[in-house]
Formats: structure tokens, sequence, C-alpha cells
């Protein structure tokens, strides 16, 4: 199997890359730190979901809920919100935050095959997900069904240019890397519209606003070291000359800029298979 191929191999994705928030931390770790943007990912989100107060909102792949963590305390009282995720060792770090308070189900749950009755959901979001799942299509028209007729969906991803200048210096310090990470590709800023419009009447596009300004060497061998396509081809006894190499250029420019291209779209008018 090719490392793109392991993006959407869920047994890889359940004991492996998603076996524990880890992985995922390093990445939000670099986000938080240092990004150029004026407005943090977790707002951006909560701006763009609907007054919930009475409604029931379905979360897909949530990961260790970050998004919903961090904005817990401007839900509705009764509001309902159920996150799901397929891999129970993402989940239990959210638990410690979430399990005691009554707006919040957490469940480990497939995707592309929900347990929940036709039209039982007023939103749905799938941020930085779908391009995970093995069957978009499939997931997509299990989302049209538990939505409600007049239900709306969020889905986040990345653009196919997403942190091109990390890809190229990963290349120069390691030739076998040989570019894009790509694990976006399946499902990004460039091709979701056309994936979503068969099941949504309306789909618009928002953009996210900010890049890296990374000064430390370390989190960004961290950070890619969390990613799948450097674990299956770059050994990990390069982890300290990553390092140097990196620290070499933050040295000479004061740090290094990795532009982003990350969004979401929002889709409505959800069309029934």
């Amino acid at each position: 199997m090719s490392s793109d191929s392991y993006s959407s191999d869920q047994n890889y994705l359940r004991q492996v890359q998603y076996r524990t928030a880890d992985n995922l931390n390093a990445r939000i770790q670099i986000h938080k730190r240092f990004t150029t943007g004026t407005q943090t990912w977790e707002d951006f989100i909560f701006e763009h979901l609907p007054d919930l107060s009475g409604k029931r909102l379905l979360a897909l792949g949530c990961g260790n809920a970050t998004q919903w963590r961090i904005n817990q305390h401007r839900f509705a009282p009764n509001t309902r919100i159920i996150l799901t995720d397929i891999s129970e060792g993402m989940l239990a770090e959210a638990r410690g935050d979430l399990e005691g308070d009554s707006r919040f189900t957490l469940l480990c749950m497939d995707a592309s095959e929900l347990e929940f009755e036709d039209e039982s959901f007023d939103f749905v979001t799938a941020n930085h997900m779908l391009y995970h799942v093995p069957d978009i299509a499939q997931t997509l028209a299990e989302v049209a069904r538990v939505l409600k007729p007049g239900g709306r969906m969020m889905a986040a991803t990345n653009g196919a240019n997403y942190m091109l200048d990390l890809d190229m210096l990963l290349t120069e310090f390691w030739p076998v890397y040989g570019g894009l990470h790509t694990m976006s590709l399946k499902f990004n800023l460039q091709n979701a519209a056309e994936q979503l419009q068969p099941w949504f009447g309306q789909v618009e596009k928002r953009l996210y606003t900010g890049d890296l300004w990374v000064t430390e060497a370390l989190p960004l061998v961290d950070y890619a070291f969390s990613t799948q396509r450097v674990q299956q081809l770059i050994p990990l006894d390069q982890k300290e000359p990553m390092r140097a190499f990196f620290q070499a250029h933050i040295d000479q420019s004061g740090g290094i800029l990795i532009r982003k291209e990350t969004g979401l779209f929002l889709a409505s008018q959800p069309k029934k298979a």
C-alpha cells in the first residue's frame, strides 16, 4: 500500500494514526502557537454554526473534540450535540471535559453507516475528515438522510496547496519524501463543491485567513512526524537531523513561513438518495 492510500484506510486510521490524540495534538499545537491569523480556527468554526438553541447537531469525525471543548461555554443549555469518531482513542481525551455535560453525547461510530433515524438532525459537521472516508458519496448520502428537510451541513477541509512550503522543505531534506503530503486531496477546497452538489441544493465556500510563521524547530519536527507520509517515508532516526535542518532555516531568516489554504463549505437543501 502506498503512503498516500493510508489516508482512507480505516484500520490504519483507527489503530495507528488516530489510535490516540497525540498525532492530532501535535498538529493542533503548531497552528495555535505560530499562526499569523487574528481569528482562531475554533472561533471561525463557531461563527459559521447556526443558533443551536433547541436543535440537534451531529459532528462526524470529531477527533478529540477540540472545536467543541473550546466553544463549550457558548452553546445554549437546550442544545444537543452528538460527537462521533471512528476511534475510541480520539474520543477518550474529550470525555473528561464533556461527559458530565448533558448537552454532549460521545459515540464511537463509522460515518459511512450512521446509527440514527432519518431526518433526526438540524445540522451536521464533517470537519477535516471526509478525505479519510473510503466512500465520500456514501457518507454524504448518510448525512443527507439524517438531516431534516431544512437542515444544513458544514464540511471543513484544506486546499490542494495546503502547507506546500513544508512539503518543499521536507523534500529538500529527504528527497524520497517527494512533494505533497496529499492527505486531503480526495476532498479539498478545489474539488469538494462538486462532490457536495449531488446531495445539496446549495453549496457555499468560506475561506479562513492565516498562515504559519514558525520560529522553533522542534514543534515543526513533531508536526512533520505526526503526518502519515512522513511516518511512512522518513525514518525516526532522522528527527534530530531534521530539527537541525529546520533550525538552520530559522537562524537564516528568523522563521519559516508556511502558507496554509483552509476553509469550509456550508451546504443546505439536502437531497435524499
